[in-house]
């Protein structure tokens, strides 16, 4: 089999994933233009920006969530390690255990909880045993923040959950596959301000394990979790710094209307 695995290195503070002219285009609309980015390793990155201006769809690229979509086209480079992600020879599946993805609405399996957890690693062969997957899902769970809540029910639908519960329960599920970027696309969007709390609370823990890219429309709470924040505009990465600069002290005027208020 001829696919190109993506290979593991040893971490640094350099960036995890890094692109470069990336344009994309849906059909006859070019939906995003040149954007240059790196994504840091053991970083929380937020994208902000008003509805419809690009930060989604290229969320979307970073793990090639494009290729089902039949009129898109991507061009440009995205590597991750150094490793060309559209490379022929990747397999898009492969990639896809390497960067997982929480979606905005809470999507779990009609399935277990554990079945929901353990999904993954048996479709990747990461688990060579009973006694192997249990631990797998029972450390996703942890990861989570999920375990100490559901550990006596874990034959339970998954569906059966409370709309926070499931939202950590696709963060499990991403987690069980041992990634190395973590994406998510408006996660708490669906959630009351308990569960977005805990679901906050989470991304800063999994900081230290993962590279998290985070879509968000509240720059509050892009100010709360992320170290890094890009905004995006029309369809152009307008601005990428540091989130303290990016709120307070913009380089841009159009960063600066955004976060005032007056454009958005």
């Amino acid at each position: 089999m001829n696919d190109m695995r993506l290979t593991e290195r040893v971490v640094t503070d350099t960036a995890k994933m890094t692109a470069r002219g990336v344009q994309v285009h849906y059909g006859t609309n070019h939906a995003l233009k040149d954007v240059d980015v790196d994504i840091l390793d053991k970083t929380v990155t937020a994208f902000i920006g008003p509805s419809g201006c690009g930060k989604s769809t290229f969320l979307r690229c970073l793990n090639r969530m494009n290729d089902t979509v039949a009129s898109a086209r991507v061009t440009g480079k995205i590597e991750m390690d150094g490793q060309d992600i559209y490379d022929p020879r990747v397999d898009p599946v492969q990639l896809r255990a390497k960067v997982g993805m929480v979606f905005q609405k809470p999507n779990p399996f009609p399935k277990s909880i554990y079945d929901n957890v353990a999904y993954g690693p048996k479709i990747h062969g990461l688990a060579r045993g009973k006694a192997e997957l249990d631990e797998i899902v029972e450390t996703s769970l942890k990861k989570a923040a999920l375990w100490n809540e559901v550990k006596d029910r874990l034959s339970a639908p998954g569906t059966g959950l409370s709309g926070g519960q499931q939202q950590r329960l696709c963060i499990a599920r991403a987690v069980a596959t041992s990634p190395e970027v973590l994406l998510m696309d408006e996660p708490c969007s669906a959630l009351d301000p308990i569960a977005t709390a805990q679901v906050e609370e989470l991304i800063d823990e999994l900081r230290s394990q993962f590279s998290v890219v985070i879509v968000t429309h509240s720059m509050q709470q892009a100010a709360r979790v992320s170290q890094r924040t890009a905004f995006f505009h029309l369809g152009y990465l307008v601005e990428y710094g540091e989130t303290g600069k990016i709120f307070t002290n913009p380089d841009d005027p159009r960063t600066e209307s955004y976060i005032t208020g007056r454009i958005g």
